[in-house]
């Protein structure tokens, strides 16, 4: 057994400021670039010290926000801060079977991390976690077993990632591009066709929550594939209902800020939303609830666009309700929602094969790690 910081040097990313930020010159490594929830590159085109240089291969962990190790496979970049470039030059160590055991490791080290509303491991609490050093031979052997279920991981999620590309290919073949409406649909102002309402967040939150109505943020809706919202981790006292926004079931919400904008789901119990979403109810008869929620999320980018301008794209009750929305025949929106379940029924086989293969990942980790 080792420790962390006896394997390896770990070197901090550089803090590079909005004034900064540049649209040539080498891309700026990101907590969100690495995780894959970013919207816009950021990139920096002045002199830096080369040890923030990041190359394709090199380990990177974060650190704060969000726990995880991954091998950089882009081109060249900087590193920002909150994010280690792991350098081998302490110990013997096979790359490929450090970054799988620090994954495990970072999982068990949720308990440790410090800060209540975000994750974060502290230089000295990282270097001391404990490190299994097997000799080279048997770095290898574990490796080689990890890396076959990992390579199946990943495929399994690009074989998801392919379904999600062909339902948008088949939305612009049959309605074209609709931030044009290039094929002439009846287009109204989407607050015509429903009433559009923002969450509200009772703050202090800890002081309202344990309660028993539903508090729906976005974690609640990025988990799993189906557009539908069954229950949620967190419930707040009645006291806070009336700083929040409470919502019918049968509900769309939508995600208007951040990472998550454009991200939508259809509720299926009372309860109250966070301010990033906004909900969409009594939605006319001449839109199809599940098509208005797919064709939402087919302009992601549009709306990325559109939103005014800020730390992060934010979309607001008026411009929600200004936006032109399209409305095909029903008999269309119909073949499209039937294309979905389609689809929908190969990413539920995808989803349980990849299920089964993270499930033995795990096992084989607890096995080779404890």
């Amino acid at each position: 057994m080792a420790r962390l910081g006896d394997i390896a040097t770990y070197i901090n990313g550089y803090a590079f400021k909005p004034s900064d930020w540049s649209n040539v010159g080498l891309p700026i490594i990101r907590i969100q670039d690495l995780t894959g929830n970013s919207y816009q590159a950021n990139r920096y085109n002045g002199e830096y010290a080369p040890k923030y240089e990041v190359n394709e291969g090199d380990v990177l962990i974060s650190w704060s926000a969000s726990l995880g190790v991954y091998v950089w496979q882009g081109e060249k970049a900087l590193l920002n801060q909150h994010i280690f470039k792991v350098v081998f030059d302490k110990a013997e160590v096979s790359k490929s079977f450090f970054v799988h055991q620090v994954e495990n490791i970072l999982e068990k080290a949720a308990s440790e991390v410090h800060g209540a509303t975000m994750k974060h491991l502290t230089k000295p609490v990282f270097d001391a976690l404990s490190f299994y050093l097997p000799p080279p031979d048997e770095q290898r052997k574990i490796a080689v077993v990890l890396d076959k279920v990992g390579d199946l991981i990943a495929k399994r999620r690009q074989q998801l990632s392919k379904l999600d590309e062909l339902v948008k290919s088949r939305f612009v073949e049959m309605f074209g591009d609709i931030t044009i409406n290039d094929k002439g649909w009846d287009i109204r102002p989407l607050g015509e066709l429903c009433t559009i309402v923002r969450g509200g967040s009772p703050r202090p939150i800890e002081k309202f929550l344990g309660g028993d109505v539903p508090w729906i943020k976005i974690g609640d809706a990025t988990d799993g594939e189906s557009i539908y919202l069954h229950s949620t981790k967190e419930h707040i006292i009645r006291e806070g209902v009336s700083k929040s926004r409470m919502v019918k079931a049968g509900s769309l919400i939508f995600a208007n800020c951040g990472v998550s904008l454009g991200f939508a789901r259809i509720i299926t119990f009372d309860g109250c939303i966070h301010d990033g979403w906004l909900a969409m109810e009594d939605i006319d008869s001449q839109l199809d609830k599940i098509f208005l929620l797919q064709a939402l999320n087919q302009v992601t980018e549009h709306f990325r666009k559109i939103a005014p301008a800020g730390t992060q794209p934010n979309l607001n009750t008026a411009i929600m309700k200004a936006y032109q929305q399209i409305i095909p025949p029903m008999q269309l929106q119909k073949g499209f929602i039937s294309f979905i379940e389609q689809t929908d029924k190969s990413k539920l086989t995808i989803q349980k094969s990849l299920t089964k293969l993270e499930t033995l990942k795990k096992s084989l980790m607890q096995q080779y790690f404890g």
